[in-house]
């Protein structure tokens, strides 16, 4: 039974009976297997008056998205304040492929939202059968979101697993957007490594975010 209040098009379509709709069950596949947390599936109005000139630059790349994952393009979207539109414009962008995208899909995996401190937790469990199945999930997926990439300095065990996957991406020509706090290069490499820091600061496009904590209004 499809709920029709959970469907992502339910203000723009006009059918009624939506028993059966393949876009719908195209939408929840894509969806289920992103990682997206669930309350962040549904496209939220950002407010750009802090951040015109950024805003109008991500807008540009997600109405050509599918030209951006198709070109193996990659985003830092950096900042020293938390809050400020980062993570939700990174899913932003994937909301966007995945709406251009749906259509003959079929069972694709085809972007995958990465919580990295919670992934490095996740990767220290050697008992979990599904781990290696994840990790050649990330390596060939369309687009991979890592959010909060550098929020804490890595292990080399960590760093490692990071770089196996994300150098794995970059040369397999794979879309990445980054989300992170470090708002320079060497402060990036002193948590992250300078191998790692070389594919994400040097091989993406730098988006600043000037704009204060949101969530505090």
């Amino acid at each position: 039974m499809i709920n029709r209040n959970e469907c992502w098009y339910n203000k723009a379509c006009t059918i009624t009976d939506c028993t059966g709709c393949i876009r719908y069950y195209e939408m929840k596949y894509l969806m289920e297997h992103s990682g997206i947390p669930k309350r962040q599936q549904y496209p939220i109005k950002l407010d750009s008056s802090y951040d015109e000139a950024t805003f109008e630059f991500l807008d540009s790349i997600r109405r050509d998205i599918v030209n951006f994952v198709d070109c193996g393009e990659s985003l830092y979207l950096f900042s020293e304040t938390t809050g400020n539109g980062k993570t939700s414009w990174a899913i932003k962008l994937m909301l966007k492929y995945f709406d251009q995208i749906w259509a003959g899909n079929g069972f694709r995996i085809r972007g995958k939202f990465v919580y990295v401190p919670l992934f490095l937790d996740s990767i220290k469990d050697f008992n979990n059968p599904l781990l290696r199945t994840e990790k050649d999930i990330l390596s060939k997926v369309d687009l991979v979101v890592w959010d909060d990439i550098a929020s804490t300095k890595l292990s080399d065990y960590d760093r490692g697993q990071l770089l196996s996957i994300i150098d794995q991406r970059v040369l397999d020509n794979k879309a990445n957007i980054y989300t992170g706090n470090i708002t320079t290069r060497s402060t990036m490499e002193n948590i992250l490594g300078s191998r790692l820091t070389s594919r994400i600061w040097n091989m993406s496009t730098l988006v600043k975010f000037s704009g204060k904590d949101r969530r505090a209004e």
